[in-house]
């Protein structure tokens, strides 16, 4: 005995389709996709992804400045000269920085989005400009040797501090990173 089968008119499908085009939607717009393995919600910047703790200091986010007269705003992660640095967020570059006005050599960047506004010192900004969409993982520089002004005890790193919506405070980039 033969089976009646009638295939599915093609407007049938169109439910569906809207429907995962709505979950994708969400998804992404919660921010859902850009968090990475192992609870982490910025990609790495450079290879090592570890604080700089050496005979300067503590490169944690807290940690004494200035023989205590201040606290320390982002955390310090170790890297290479010359090493690619990678962006933690996809954002919008704001602007160029320069962490010592005294001291042209060394230079940053801003980038933002909706949710944070990532600073960055210590690297050559020379593949993102201000007003250029960057992507999370992409290079935007390359790391500079921080030790030469500091001296050799210096572990070179990238300074990154952490502002939510820009504003307010800096909060501690860490957990962001993976980093305990």
């Amino acid at each position: 005995m033969a089976k009646n089968s009638r295939a599915m008119p093609s407007w049938a499908i169109y439910p569906g389709i809207v429907l995962i085009a709505f979950v994708v939607w969400r998804k992404f717009s919660a921010g859902e996709w850009l968090k990475l393995p192992g609870g982490k919600k910025f990609h790495s910047i450079g290879k090592q992804n570890k604080i700089r703790i050496d005979g300067y200091g503590d490169g944690r986010f807290g940690a004494s400045r200035d023989q205590g007269k201040r606290q320390h705003e982002g955390i310090d992660l170790v890297v290479t000269t010359g090493e690619s640095i990678l962006s933690p967020i996809t954002g919008k570059v704001v602007r160029y920085a320069y962490p010592y006005p005294d001291d042209p050599r060394y230079s940053g960047v801003h980038i933002q989005n909706d949710e944070y506004l990532v600073k960055m010192f210590y690297l050559s900004p020379v593949l993102a400009k201000p007003g250029q969409q960057v992507m999370q993982g992409q290079a935007i520089g390359t790391a500079q040797k921080i030790s030469t002004k500091y001296g050799s005890g210096m572990i070179d790193h990238v300074h990154v501090e952490v502002w939510p919506n820009g504003v307010g405070r800096a909060i501690d980039p860490a957990p962001l990173f993976g980093l305990g």
